[in-house]
């Protein structure tokens, strides 16, 4: 399998979940990759399930709100390849604790918006900031970032976090519409429920059936269902799609608000 074959990219993120099954599948697709995630032992489990495999990587300990951490991956990576041709901003900030708190509006806490601001706006503003100036000097290069479907529409709780990364959607148009006419190509992934570590900490078999309702497809997805579409936008087969948000979400958007109440009433 060649679609990636001698890109080098990095993946944010990439010791677990979505990053992590990106990570491989970027791998079997012939990239190098570069393995970044906060926990050394995760990001060098995902390189080491690489190399087993016969492909290639390089696990680095980053935290993509420390842009010292960004810096030095950038810079490394360059060092020692010589371009970047993919990054993936796919770093979240979790914090089970913060997530709790960011349930009632009328307890918003600025020390929790800032926090997830910093991981899941700043550290993919940073990553994209220092990849351009390489990627510009080839003419081109690909930037994925997650976002989330919470970006798309007010919600009842998740306030700092959806507001996130409803400004890392404008990050990702503003840099497609800045650099695109030079080669630089920006894009956003909106997964909807997806079974990543993450999810599965909190949810229980009662909010998946909830999720079931919400969906169009009969099973919730898994971090491949987004490696797939990460990897076509790594892939020159994406050349012509640009500052795009791309919601992977089972169809969960593409209906009617109302459509729970047509179902109920529908005769089939």
């Amino acid at each position: 399998m060649t679609r990636l074959a001698d890109k080098i990219c990095i993946i944010t993120g990439s010791g677990s979940g979505i990053g992590r099954a990106s990570a491989l599948m970027f791998a079997r697709e012939g990239a190098t990759v570069i393995v970044a995630d906060i926990r050394a032992e995760a990001s060098e489990a995902t390189a080491q399930a690489i190399v087993d495999a016969g492909g290639s990587a390089r696990a680095m300990t980053v935290d993509v709100g420390e842009q010292a951490d960004l810096e030095k991956m950038v810079s490394q990576t360059f060092a020692d390849f010589g371009r970047i041709d993919v990054l993936f901003n796919n770093a979240l900030y979790v914090n089970q604790e913060h997530a709790l708190r960011d349930m009632d509006f009328l307890a918003f806490d600025p020390d929790i918006f800032l926090a997830n601001l910093r991981v899941n706006v700043l550290g993919a503003v940073l990553a994209s900031k220092l990849v351009i100036p390489h990627m510009l000097e080839r003419g081109a290069g690909s930037i994925i970032s997650t976002s989330s479907g919470s970006s798309m529409g007010g919600d009842i709780t998740a306030y700092s976090y959806g507001s996130s990364k409803a400004a890392l959607n404008w990050f990702v148009q503003a840099i497609a519409a800045t650099y695109g006419k030079r080669g630089i190509r920006s894009n956003a992934i909106l997964p909807g429920p997806t079974q990543t570590p993450a999810k599965l900490q909190w949810s229980t078999p009662e909010m998946d059936r909830l999720f079931l309702e919400v969906l169009n497809t009969p099973f919730i997805g898994e971090p491949e269902d987004i490696a797939a579409m990460a990897l076509f936008l790594a892939s020159d087969e994406s050349r012509y799609v640009n500052g795009m948000l791309y919601p992977v979400d089972g169809g969960q958007s593409c209906t009617v608000p109302f459509i729970s109440v047509t179902r109920a009433l529908s005769p089939g």
